[in-house]
């Protein structure tokens, strides 16, 4: 796993485990720093390590709760919360990822400990969510994606991108849009289950786990 020199030798193995994880996972030290971020959490968020370790994490993804209001901060209270020996629960929140629209996501908190002057790390392991994925100005775009992110498909320099046949382009551009599969299906004059099926060879064919992060990806392709 990407981690940043200065993480303790105590916990680096146990870090360097979750490099090939299928869940976006990140590490933060007791100052907000990002410390760790793993290859399926660039695929989420668009942020190469590079970019990402050494960076607070409020600065980096603005995370925001499901109203709008801001979550992340310079005294994060997930930090103070483990500072104080408390264990930290699930919650949901919303990031901003890299050059697309935010999107909502699951955490989940593994605090590790260690010896001083680091006291902790906290382990933030995501899963994208569903809901609300775009916002209500995307949602009123036209109906169909422009047949030009087929051809963006078809000559992507990824292959798992030009594996989508042009019917699975075009829900993803739905999908990308906040349509649902019952809309999407009206929409193309299929049935819902046949535009679930599709959905699923999307998420198959671009290795990911679910339609946001199969958005998220197209994001970053440019084929929406």
């Amino acid at each position: 796993m990407n981690l940043a020199p200065r993480i303790a030798e105590e916990v680096r193995p146990f870090l360097d485990q979750l490099e090939g994880s299928p869940d976006p996972v990140f590490v933060t030290d007791r100052q907000n720093r990002v410390v760790a971020w793993n290859r399926s959490a660039e695929r989420l968020l668009g942020y190469r390590p590079e970019e990402a370790i050494g960076l607070s994490c409020s600065v980096l993804m603005e995370g925001c709760d499901s109203s709008g209001n801001r979550y992340c901060s310079e005294h994060c209270p997930l930090t103070d919360m483990a500072g104080r020996g408390e264990v930290v629960r699930h919650f949901d929140l919303k990031l901003r990822p890299k050059d697309s629209p935010p999107l909502f996501v699951d955490v989940n908190i593994l605090q590790l400990t260690a010896p001083p002057p680091h006291h902790f790390y906290l382990v933030h392991i995501l899963k994208p969510s569903d809901r609300e994925l775009r916002p209500q100005a995307v949602r009123e775009e036209p109906e169909a994606p422009p047949r030009l992110a087929l051809v963006t498909a078809r000559e992507s320099p990824d292959a798992r991108v030009r594996k989508l046949t042009q019917r699975e382009v075009e829900i993803l551009g739905l999908v990308a849009a906040g349509r649902t599969s019952a809309e999407i299906a009206s929409l193309l004059h299929i049935s819902t289950l046949t535009v679930r099926n599709h959905t699923q060879n999307i998420l198959d064919k671009l290795e990911v786990h679910s339609k946001a992060e199969a958005v998220a990806f197209a994001f970053q392709k440019h084929l929406v």
